[in-house]
Order: structure tokens, then C-alpha cells, then sequence
């Protein structure tokens, strides 16, 4: 995106994010909210639990920093953050449920992130980046070879490196990732796994609005019932077959196989322990995969 002048003046007036920055109560909303749905994965909180929750930490708060730091209920606050006109949570009804229910907006997320970013850090790990990098391209330039002969050289080179670490594995030489090495990809981890919850409820907001928009044009349709199938049918297809569906369906088919979901949980569980162990301070959250691929209302 370029960043010209008249951009950043409409990004500022559009921007969910950038309004959740320079709101009065910033630093109330984005401690509350990440700590809630960030820090913790959650994805739907209901609504008297997050109320309770929020007037705890208000009363911490006031009793702190003065009374009447925060003057209004954890009730009013709630519904400030989650108008239309702020769209920093989302509040809706489940299925079978009068109770309201809140999620954090995409926006929310890139708040937390960006603000993240300010922080100092006293580690920067860049290994892991760069392997990153390496293997993407890798990646591309393999997944786009179209030459049968190129695609055995490549696999038979790799073959062939495995094979030579079968062989040092087998003659006693064990390569371990010493304590640096691995917090820096333990770092990248926890980067990424934040990163993809924000990507996931950005990509679920764009989903709803497709949704909204087909019910909306499936109400105010006055032709055939047979041309508006026709037009359902063909809106489904193009969001399935557009690079946000193909990319999301892919992400959904790999996380739900059943291989990997087993490999998945296990390495989850010992990367946590690694970090305990190696005096990096416990988690506090964890990868639920079920919550993360568990369609929204």
C-alpha cells in the first residue's frame, strides 16, 4: 500500500485500529482486551462473564489511580467499545442464546500487534527468520517447476541430505539446538501463532460481510426463483474460488488432518515445556486449534 498524504487522512477516518489508538481509554481497552482475547485465544465470551471481568479490573483500577479514573459501569464501557460506529468487539446473539456474546475485532488485533512492536526487546532472534525466508522460496521455486527432471534433482538432493543425517545419527552425533537457537524460533512461534489468530478473525469479518451482502441482495431480489439460485450458486463458487477462499480452505484442510493434528498437539506441549525449562517464564496461552478453526455467528 502506498503511504501518499490523502491515503493516511482517509485510513485515519476508516481505520478501526488507528480510532482504538487515540481513544481516551486506549490503554484501558487494549490491556483488557488482549489479556482476554489475545493472551488467552478466546473467541467468544459471554456476556455477563466478560462484564464481571471487566468491572473487576475497573475496580482495581479506580481503587489504584483514584476513583473516578473510570467513572462509567464495565456494562457502558462494553457497549461503547462494540457500537457500530467503533467496531472494536463484535457483540452478537448464538444460536438458541438471549444472552449476548463478545469477540475482539480484527482491529483489536492490529492494535495489540503494532503496540507490541514499540516494546523493547532484549533478544531479536533473526536465524529463524532467515530459514523462514530460505524455505518459502524454496517453496516457490519448486511449487512453480513444471520440468519432471528438475523436480527429481531437487527431491534426490534432498534425499540425499537426510541420508547423510540418518548416517550422523546413527555414528552417534546428535545436533541439538542450543538455548539461543531455540528461543529464537520459540519467539517466531509465538509471533506467528498471534499473527494467524488476527489473520483468522480478519478473514471471518470478510466472510460475514459476503454473507450479509448475498442475504441482503437474496431479500430484495424480485426476479425467478430459478435465476436467484442461479446467482446464490454463483456467488458461493466465487468466494470459494477466490485467493481468500482457496487460502482459507487450504488452511482448514491442513489443520483439520488428522496426521498433523496429531503431530500438532505433542510438539505444542513440549515447545511449552522447552520454554519453562529454559527459564523463559511459562506461557499463559496456548494453540486451540479447535477454537481457532471454529466458525463465527
Amino acid at each position: 500500500m502506498e503511504l501518499d498524504y490523502d491515503r493516511l487522512v482517509a485510513l485515519r477516518k476508516q481505520s478501526a485500529a488507528w480510532r482504538l489508538l487515540t481513544a481516551s481509554n486506549a490503554a484501558l481497552m487494549l490491556s483488557f482486551l488482549n489479556r482476554v482475547f489475545v493472551e488467552q485465544g478466546a473467541r467468544s465470551v459471554a456476556g455477563a462473564e466478560l462484564v464481571e471481568r471487566l468491572d473487576d479490573e475497573l475496580f482495581a483500577l479506580n481503587e489504584r489511580l483514584g476513583h473516578g479514573t473510570f467513572p462509567q459501569s464495565a456494562k457502558a464501557y462494553l457497549d461503547d467499545w462494540s457500537a457500530p460506529g467503533n467496531g472494536w468487539l463484535r457483540k452478537y446473539y448464538p444460536p438458541d442464546s438471549d444472552e449476548p456474546h463478545y469477540d475482539a475485532t480484527a482491529a483489536v488485533e492490529k492494535a495489540i500487534s503494532w503496540i507490541r512492536s514499540l516494546e523493547e526487546r532484549s533478544f531479536v532472534g533473526t536465524e529463524s527468520r532467515l530459514n523462514t525466508i530460505f524455505d518459502l522460496l524454496r517453496q516457490m521455486t519448486f511449487g512453480t517447476e513444471t520440468d519432471p527432471e528438475a523436480r527429481l534433482a531437487e527431491l534426490r538432493r534432498r534425499r540425499h541430505e537426510i541420508d547423510l543425517e540418518i548416517e550422523r545419527v546413527e555414528a552417534g552425533g546428535v545436533d541439538v539446538l542450543d538455548s539461543a537457537a531455540l528461543r529464537d524460533r520459540y519467539q517466531q512461534v509465538t509471533d506467528t501463532a498471534h499473527g494467524l489468530l488476527a489473520d483468522f478473525r480478519e478473514v471471518e469479518a470478510n466472510f460475514r460481510d459476503l454473507d450479509r451482502d448475498l442475504r441482503s441482495k437474496i431479500a430484495a431480489w424480485d426476479g425467478a426463483k430459478g435465476e436467484l439460485l442461479d446467482e446464490v450458486l454463483g456467488s458461493r463458487e466465487s468466494i470459494a474460488e477466490s485467493d481468500q477462499g482457496r487460502t482459507f480452505q487450504a488452511f482448514y484442510d491442513f489443520l483439520l488432518a488428522p496426521s498433523r493434528h496429531a503431530r500438532l498437539q505433542p510438539s505444542v506441549g513440549r515447545c511449552s515445556a522447552l520454554r519453562c525449562t529454559h527459564g523463559w517464564g511459562c506461557p499463559r496461552w496456548g494453540w486451540r486449534s479447535r477454537t481457532l478453526i471454529r466458525p463465527g455467528p
